[in-house]
C-alpha cells in the first residue's frame, strides 16, 4: 500500500486553503488543484509499504506525538517549485511561526524511519502546504500572490500526526488515515 507520514488540518485551516485556491482559480487557464478533503503538510513520503511495516511505523509516530508538542504555525507568503515554460509545477504557500520545532519533529521521524529501513531524503525540508499542480495563470505571479494576500493572515496549530494510504480511485487522489496520534499525548501511559 502507498503511504506517507504528514501532518493533518483541521476544517478551519481546510475551508481557509480552499478559499485561497478558488481565489487563484479565477486566474488560472488550468491545473490540478488539491481537493479540500486532502489538504495536509507530508513530513516523510513511505512509498509502497507492507502490512508488517505498519506496527513499527506505529511505534515511531507513537514516539515523536510524545517528544513533541502541537506546534503554533500561520501562513506565509505563496510560492512556487519550478516553473517550465508558462506551467507552474507546484504552488504552495509557506509557513511561519515554530518552524524549528516542526524541522525537529521532521528530522526525529526521519531518522527514525531510515533506523527501520527507509531512505534518507536527498532535498533539504521545506515545510509547505500545496494548493495545486501544473498551474497555468493568466498574470504574473506578483500580480496572483497579491490576491490573496490578506488570506494569509492565518494563525493555527498542528496537533495531528498520522500515517495515511494514499490511493487512487477512479481519477481521484484519496487518503485514508491508518493511524494518527495527537502531539503532547502520553501514549507510554495510555492503557486503552
Amino acid at each position: 500500500m502507498r503511504t506517507f507520514i504528514g501532518l493533518d488540518f483541521d476544517d478551519k485551516l481546510k475551508e481557509k486553503l480552499f478559499k485561497i485556491q478558488n481565489i487563484l482559480r479565477v486566474d488560472s487557464i488550468k491545473g490540478s488543484w488539491v481537493n479540500k478533503s486532502n489538504f495536509h503538510m507530508t513530513l516523510k513520503f513511505l512509498g509502497e509499504i507492507k502490512e508488517k511495516q505498519i506496527c513499527y511505523i506505529e511505534n515511531i509516530l507513537k514516539n515523536a506525538a510524545c517528544k513533541y508538542s502541537p506546534i503554533q504555525l500561520s501562513l506565509d507568503e505563496l510560492r512556487y517549485f519550478n516553473k517550465k515554460n508558462e506551467e507552474y509545477n507546484v504552488i504552495w504557500i509557506g509557513l511561519k511561526g515554530e518552524t524549528v520545532k516542526l524541522n525537529q519533529l521532521y528530522d526525529t521521524i526521519e531518522k527514525e524511519m531510515h533506523g527501520i529501513g527507509f531512505e534518507l531524503e536527498k532535498r533539504s525540508f521545506k515545510p509547505h502546504i500545496t494548493v495545486g499542480r501544473r498551474i497555468i495563470v493568466n498574470k504574473s505571479f506578483d500580480e496572483i500572490k497579491e490576491a490573496v494576500i490578506y488570506e494569509l493572515e492565518y494563525d493555527f496549530i498542528l496537533d495531528d500526526l498520522f500515517l495515511m494510504k494514499s490511493e487512487n480511485i477512479m481519477g481521484n487522489r484519496i487518503y485514508t488515515p491508518i493511524k494518527s496520534y495527537k502531539l503532547g499525548n502520553d501514549y507510554q501511559n495510555d492503557h486503552r
